[in-house]
């Protein structure tokens, strides 16, 4: 009787495992045939295919190098009072430097504020000058602009350039497009990478001004339009610390479903632009989330 009791026991155990296994393999079919069932559209394809995961923005893979090895000039925009572009063109310019001896590394900041600055300064010292000692308007002379030179002053395969406004008497941009072309004219063999406004790298015009993008494309004598891009920095939510008109404060960005969150899970990414999108800039730096670049905190005497 034990023994009938037994394989009775048994036979149900087996039937259960069974009938749950089945089970299991049915859910798991079901989760399958809805993932691949999804029919991606094109532009969704060509992102899942051309997308360059990013793991760390300063430290950047060999990949990112090959897609940008055949450009001479390469504009970073970014909202500013944000840690993300700044942190990026640092590592841009560093793997360029890895592979090439040297890079520029041009950013939106007056020399005249930049006055003393040399490669032995420490942050602390840095702090005094007079573009970081100022008042803080829109972002830009904050921890994350101020991380970014102290890095690639003691880094030397990178050259730091100013580049704002120094012809006062020309548009803005125009001063900044000029400065490039100098850098240029004494530098030919050498990549240089620019950070500034997200307005200013635009090749388009904006606000009813030609940018910086747009006089550089003009300027068929000195520069090939083909080995220029620009790089938008593109988010899903976060903040920053910038100006809107009213003065500066953190901005939050809500989250928002988009075709880049939707259909890769990587967090950040180099992607070139779809093409019909490419009139303003050629490529992009996705990062899921934007991070404010904090106000700098002077040292106690």
């Amino acid at each position: 009787m034990k023994k009938i009791l037994t394989l009775l026991i048994i036979l149900i155990g087996l039937t259960s495992c069974k009938e749950n296994a089945e089970k299991q393999t049915t859910s798991d079919e079901t989760s399958d045939f809805i993932d691949y069932s999804v029919e991606m559209t094109e532009k969704q394809k060509d992102l899942k295919k051309n997308a360059i995961p990013i793991e760390s923005l300063s430290k950047l893979s060999n990949k990112i190098y090959d897609k940008i090895a055949n450009f001479e000039i390469l504009m970073i925009g970014e909202m500013h009072g944000t840690n993300e572009p700044a942190e990026f063109a640092y590592g841009l310019c560093e793997l360029i430097a890895k592979h090439e001896g040297s890079v520029i590394m041009a950013m939106e900041i007056r020399a005249s504020l930049m006055n003393n600055l040399s490669d032995e300064m420490s942050i602390s010292e840095l702090k005094e000058l007079d573009f970081f000692r100022g008042k803080n308007f829109d972002g830009r002379n904050g921890v994350a602009w101020l991380d970014l030179v102290y890095k690639s002053i003691k880094n030397d395969g990178i050259i730091l350039k100013f580049i704002d406004n120094s012809y006062q008497s020309s548009p803005r941009d125009s001063s900044m497009y000029r400065e490039i072309r100098n850098i240029h004219d004494k530098h030919p063999n050498t990549k240089i990478v620019t950070l500034t406004g997200n307005v200013h790298n635009s090749f388009t015009p904006l606000f009813d001004k030609v940018r910086i993008g747009g006089y550089l494309l003009k300027d068929s004598v000195n520069f090939d339009s083909k080995k220029i891009t620009s790089i938008d920095h593109v988010f899903s939510e976060g903040s920053m610390l910038n100006n809107d008109g009213t003065g500066l404060k953190i901005s939050t960005i809500e989250r928002e479903d988009n075709i880049y969150n939707t259909t890769l899970s990587h967090e950040m990414f180099l992607y070139k632009k779809f093409s019909e999108e490419q009139n303003r800039y050629t490529h992009i730096l996705y990062t899921d989330k934007v991070t404010a670049s904090e106000i700098i905190k002077k040292d106690d005497k």
